[in-house]
């Protein structure tokens, strides 16, 4: 490799998600994660390079990430040509995580998860639109709308489930999960009775396209601004959804880069939430720790203060069960290395969050 000059090669994009610039080509390859307009959040990275076998790739700004924490847990997931996303650990030194390049010629892709691809949704819409009762609604760009996957008993009287993933469109634990959460639906002939479900796979989708880590393509943080839907498109065709077919129970999913765990973030103390609502989560809880050996019932976020007004009125979660009167749940994903119940170490998959989801469905289903 010669080095660059002044103006550095840019990498090859891949054709969603895309987020990486490369500032230096010299003895290595050097990118740098470009931030969220508005916010400036950045964690994200999926780029892909050309380069002989053993090139050190680094990021140069991991340090002024969002969370800067959670680069020793992380992982970097690669793929060339058409095979399949590998994971590999990448070193944590001089406040920059840095590999080696594994393979010579072709174009390797590099990405913090393997990113759920728009084929994908797609795929599952259509399978969803196909079955009786069901509808999948498309996606509105020029409202900020993002699809939604309805499934279950169509009457009036029907409790209504929301699955809510994908506000930060690039937390890919996320979108798998809800893969996962809709397969376990679909592998049932028929669905319970009084119950209906609508699953938002991506929730932000111009964020997802534009490569952010929380911010719509407008530069706004979507799960920032549920106390005020008339300012932020996305959040705006939800509430309206909401409003309009009913809302009985709400499932918020994100991913945590720090945490190493699936956890429920409960803010029940600063919510004052009416104990019905409590025993809502925690017969959900209860129910998923059962069926799944990667959540251990009781694990939380540490709050070691009580999180601003500002912050509880504006996130999702919250924000529904004030406007609702519903039980609302937020449910944080791991990415990179984790402890499952046992506090045995593994490593985060997307097959990992499809069974989470599918376990996820079947709790819901069972809960009557």
């Amino acid at each position: 490799m010669t080095e660059q000059a002044s103006s550095p090669t840019p990498l090859l994009r891949p054709e969603a998600c895309a987020n990486g610039r490369m500032v230096a080509l010299a003895d290595g390859i050097d990118v740098e994660i470009e931030p969220d307009p508005g916010s400036g959040a950045s964690q994200w990275f999926h780029f892909a390079v050309e380069a002989p076998a053993g090139t050190r790739v680094r990021i140069v700004n991991a340090d002024a990430s969002t969370y800067p924490s959670g680069w020793p847990s992380s992982l970097v997931w690669w793929r060339s040509a058409a095979r399949k996303w590998r994971a590999l650990r990448p070193r944590f030194e001089d406040a920059m995580v840095q590999w080696n390049h594994p393979e010579p010629g072709g174009a390797t892709s590099y990405a913090l998860f393997p990113p759920y691809p728009a084929h994908r949704l797609a795929a599952l819409a259509r399978r969803v639109a196909g079955r009786p009762g069901a509808a999948a609604i498309a996606a509105d760009p020029a409202r900020g709308g993002a699809p939604r996957l309805v499934l279950g008993d169509g009457s009036p009287s029907a409790r209504q489930i929301w699955i809510v993933c994908g506000q930060h469109g690039n937390e890919h634990p996320a979108l798998w999960f809800a893969e996962g959460f809709v397969e376990g639906l679909l592998a049932r002939p028929v669905l319970p009775d009084g119950v209906r479900f609508h699953v938002v796979p991506l929730a932000n989708p111009t964020g997802w396209a534009a490569g952010h880590l929380r911010a719509n393509a407008a530069g706004q943080d979507p799960n920032r601004l549920w106390d005020r839907p008339g300012t932020c498109r996305e959040v705006g065709t939800l509430v309206d959804a909401m409003t309009g077919g009913g809302i009985d129970l709400l499932l918020d999913v994100h991913t945590d880069f720090e945490m190493g765990c699936v956890y429920l973030d409960v803010l029940d103390a600063w919510m004052a939430t009416p104990s019905p609502l409590v025993a809502v989560r925690e017969r959900f809880e209860r129910g998923l720790s059962t069926a799944s050996t990667d959540l251990a019932y009781g694990r939380r976020y540490p709050w070691q203060t009580a999180p601003r007004p500002e912050l509880l009125a504006g996130m999702c979660a919250p924000a529904i069960e004030r406007r609702f009167g519903v039980a609302a749940l937020t449910l944080e994903l791991p990415i990179g290395l984790y402890r499952n119940a046992r506090g045995d170490e593994d490593v985060w998959s997307p097959q990992r969050s499809e069974a989470l989801g599918r376990a996820a469905a079947a709790v819901l289903m069972a809960d009557r």
